[in-house]
């Protein structure tokens, strides 16, 4: 029999080349355009060509586009069309403005290219002004290549630039590609490449050129990359990316394997891996047939610790000879930022559509909650380990055939994974599960099989989703987490919504077809991003009607109070109904889109450093905040800032032990039950810092725990206005390139530490953008962090964005002895868990500002002065935490619910 197979595999390889023949010495084409030739290399010879349902025949000969020609009155015209509204003289929206004349745009012209290639511009563009704003930057990069001429005309070159070298992919391998490469090679096809792998490890950033990065990458063929060790695989449960196909190859350094280690159920993935992923999008040409063209090419190196990972992506030209390394720069010039392209989907029609590469940010964003924090996402032992049709959650209208079956299986013999004998030995998704919980469904195991794919990587503990917003860290996507038996009682951490709304009373059809629908899950996925919600899967460009439909189908499954009523098979036959029903709603409302919306983001600042706020100094020394002048900055605030009080106990965990602990100094009575009980252990009393406190209580929420501008508030805002949140690390808290700290140019001009009266400024009334009820409610948060202050909307809109309003609402608990009560009305307490911070926060409220008589009475003038020097002084706490922890490099505070994350010198501590 395998000699019968091998007979009839070489017999079709030898048809194919004779029929590729004519092609490769340079067929006639139906166009008159010409075809770029590029000698194409031999295929190796192909054994066993790849069996997957997953095809992707590769676009392989591809015609010179018509270079279009354009004079500068026409570009300025463009550009005053698209930029003029905002930004041309005297307009300076965001500080930017530029003169509609030569010497005006050729000076404007780089930053302009850079924002609009970025999709920076204009801010929260549909997906035409998108497309208009990408070929409004390549216009621009196109004149400024050519020497920016005021006459004559300058050709335009959207497209990546051809090349007369690089390598042309051979016929029978662009024809036979699939997923899984176009061949599986045979063991007499194996071997290594050490002298990459030793090149690779003294690697500090990745070269230029992919064809640099492994021998015969450029070439696709499977046969010939395993000789050098580069093997294809696919996961089980994809991410989605715009319905592009994508082909993933893994190259194990020579003598190392990706080690199965039974015990964790994870993979040991040894330094200097390398993954590729080049993803294809479908191109109908012009004789109508769908081709796939190569767009881009990922790249992840893994290093020992993940945070050391090289990674980016490399872009290809149009005729897929060649791929450089994507350099397009943030706004503090470092790489790599967004980037929209724009390529053609009918050739004969001349039909676009947009293309968005994600940000080095994004990446660190999904990538840092890899299962092995290694950096490294899709594979996973339940991730190679592929199913049967329809089992472990799996698509069931999707086949899978034999050799995306024995993948595991093949990786085992090719030396890649060792420590198994055979597939059956690795987890599956029904099997992984809480303790107690069970699916309810397949459409449950389905969604989780989803999630594995989409969403676990920052829905867990160590993802993105969590470290943005603490208060979420039980809501775990990872197999094993929150889904099996997910519990329909659960709302949001702000207490607005249900993730499942299954209450009596809320009309499944109606809730489905609904502008706003009621349950969490439905709406993250059915709506663009916005002020209140992150369009899910994140940082993921289109939308996906699948996911759409695995979520209400899920709804449709749950049990609702109007069942009870019914016998079993009333049950079953009335959640049939209901799926149904869900499915039919969701074919006949989510479409894809025609094209792509793509949000750019950038929380960097402009090197040399510019404060946001550009009046700073007239504001403080002589204007509406002139009375920050007169406050100082004293060795107490200092070392308040850094001193621990005890403000709760740590919330247990299983994995957490504590070391045991005499009764603290003071006993205060939050801390004891009516008996004078310790509530829990003292060795598990909780300790933080003011300084924490504040920036993690308020300053986090939009700026992130880290200080980076990196958090969900801040992506909901650049979606819903294009305002940026500032990355308070490197902007004021950061160095210039002459080594000069960029608090100098505040501490000249106000005094020492004039950088703490800056950001106080900033937090109450510099920031000039505002916020609605909607956003504020969404993304302000307690969390697990002992503040009190108003929970009303109203209150919060009257803040906006200077959210040191928070701390003020803090102190006016503090001045009438009810913080953290979560009994008083005015001033409002809506934070009763904060009880244990109420001793913390009359320190900061009082620091060089005595609490009288008069001011706890109300007295007007004493009342209002008291309140502005007590959140003076809360604002100063979160600028030495700033500046002396987070700008420091370390990492955020402990919160109470982090006792897992404790390092054994700092047991007891944050």
């Amino acid at each position: 029999m395998r000699l019968e197979r091998n007979w009839r595999a070489r017999c079709r390889a030898l048809w194919l080349t004779l029929f590729a023949l004519p092609l490769a010495v340079g067929c006639s084409s139906k166009s008159d355009e010409p075809v770029v030739q590029i000698p194409a290399p031999r295929a190796e010879l192909c054994n066993a060509p790849a069996r997957s349902s997953e095809r992707i025949p590769m676009r392989n000969v591809t015609r010179a586009s018509a270079v279009r020609k354009e004079v500068f009155n026409t570009l300025k015209e463009r550009v005053d069309a698209q930029c003029g509204q905002c930004h041309r003289t005297p307009q300076a929206t965001a500080g930017f403005q530029y003169t509609s004349d030569y010497e005006g745009l050729k000076a404007a012209a780089p930053r302009m290219a850079a924002l609009a290639t970025q999709g920076a511009m204009p801010p929260v563009a549909t997906a035409e002004q998108t497309r208009d704003a990408a070929a409004l930057g390549c216009a621009l990069e196109s004149w400024m290549a050519q020497g920016s001429p005021e006459t004559g005309s300058f050709d335009v070159k959207c497209e990546q630039e051809p090349s007369t070298e690089g390598t042309q992919v051979a016929f029978l391998v662009a024809q036979q590609m699939t997923d899984l490469g176009n061949c599986i090679p045979t063991q007499d096809q194996l071997g290594s490449d050490p002298e990459k792998d030793a090149y690779f490890a003294r690697l500090t950033a990745l070269p230029r050129s992919l064809s640099e990065t492994d021998t015969d990458i450029v070439t696709f063929d499977t046969v010939k990359l395993a000789r050098h060790g580069t093997f294809a695989f696919a996961p089980t449960y994809p991410l989605f990316s715009d319905h592009a196909k994508k082909l993933r190859l893994v190259h194990v350094p020579a003598g190392k394997s990706i080690e199965y280690d039974a015990a964790t159920k994870q993979f040991k993935i040894p330094p200097n891996t390398r993954f590729y992923k080049t993803f294809f999008k479908a191109v109908k040409n012009r004789e109508g047939d769908i081709e796939y063209r190569r767009i881009e090419t990922r790249l992840i190196v893994t290093r020992e610790r993940w945070q050391d990972a090289l990674f980016g992506t490399y872009i290809w030209n149009d005729q897929g000879t060649a791929a450089e390394l994507h350099d397009l720069r943030y706004r503090d010039g470092s790489p790599f930022s967004d980037r929209v392209l724009v390529y053609t989907t009918d050739e004969a029609r001349g039909d676009t559509r947009n293309y968005a590469i994600p940000a080095r940010h994004r990446c660190v964003n999904c990538h840092t909650g890899s299962e092995g924090q290694n950096f490294v996402l899709g594979f996973t032992p339940l991730q190679v380990n592929r199913r049967e049709q329809g089992e472990g959650g799996t698509d069931p209208l999707l086949t899978v055939d034999r050799d995306e079956l024995s993948q595991v299986d093949r990786l085992i013999r090719y030396g890649v994974i060792t420590g198994l004998r055979s597939a059956e030995e690795l987890p599956k998704l029904e099997d992984l599960k809480a303790k107690g919980k069970e699916y309810r469904n397949e459409h449950e195991l389905a969604l989780q099989g989803y999630f594995v794919g989409n969403c676990a990587q920052c829905h867990n503990p160590n993802g993105f989703a969590v470290e943005s917003n603490p208060s979420i860290a039980d809501l775990d996507f990872s197999p094993g987490g929150v889904m099996a038996g997910f519990d329909t009682r659960r709302m949001e951490s702000n207490g607005q919504k249900y993730y499942a709304d299954v209450r009596a009373g809320v009309d499944f059809e109606r809730d489905l077809r609904a502008a706003s629908p009621s349950s969490t899950f439905y709406q993250r996925v059915v709506q663009d991003a916005h002020e209140v919600y992150i369009h899910m899967p994140a940082n993921v460009p289109g939308r996906d009607c699948r996911l759409v439909g695995l979520v209400a189908k899920w709804l449709g499954s749950l049990e609702r109070a109007s069942d009870n009523a019914l016998t079993p098979e009333e049950r079953v036959a009335a959640r049939d109904a209901r799926v149904k029903l869900a499915g039919d709603v969701v074919w006949e409302t989510c479409k894809d889109p025609r094209d792509v919306r793509w949000v750019s983001e950038d929380f960097t600042d402009r090197i040399p450093y510019e404060p946001r706020n550009r009046d700073w100094r007239l504001a403080i020394q002589e204007g509406s905040h002139r009375h920050l002048m007169d406050y100082a900055i004293t060795e107490r605030h200092e070392q308040l800032a850094t001193k621990l009080f005890p403000t709760s106990f740590w919330v247990a965990r299983p994995e957490c032990s504590f070391e045991e602990k005499p009764e603290p100094a003071v006993v205060e009575p939050w801390m004891v039950d009516d008996l004078g009980i310790p509530k829990q252990p003292w060795s598990e009393l909780y300790y933080t810092t003011p300084g924490a406190t504040v920036f993690q209580g308020i300053c986090s929420n939009c700026h992130g725990r880290t200080g980076d501008g990196q958090s969900g508030a801040a992506k909901a805002l650049v979606a819903r206005s294009g305002a940026r949140v500032a990355n308070l690390v490197t902007g004021i808290s950061g160095t210039g390139a002459n080594g000069v700290s960029h608090l100098k140019a505040f501490e000249d001009a106000l005094g020492p530490h004039g950088g703490a009266k800056y950001l106080v400024f900033m937090g109450t009334g510099g920031t000039r953008v505002e916020f609605g009820d909607a956003f504020m409610q969404a993304w302000v948060k307690y969390g697990e962090v002992d503040i009190d202050f108003s929970g009303d909307a109203v209150d919060w809109g009257k803040w906006g964005a200077n959210m040191l309003g928070a701390a003020r609402g803090a102190c006016d608990l503090v001045r009438v002895g009810r913080f953290g009560t979560g009994a008083s009305s005015e001033p409002k307490s809506g934070n009763p868990r904060a009880i244990g911070g109420a001793t913390m926060w009359k320190e900061i409220c009082t620091v060089d500002n005595p609490l009288t008589d008069a001011v706890r009475n109300g007295d007007t003038v004493a009342y209002e002065t008291w309140l502005r020097r007590a959140e003076f002084n809360a604002g100063v706490m979160a600028y030495f935490y700033l500046k002396d922890h987070l700008a420091q490099g370390k990492p955020p505070a402990l919160l109470r619910s982090e006792c897992h994350k404790r390092q054994p010198a700092s047991a007891s501590t944050p």
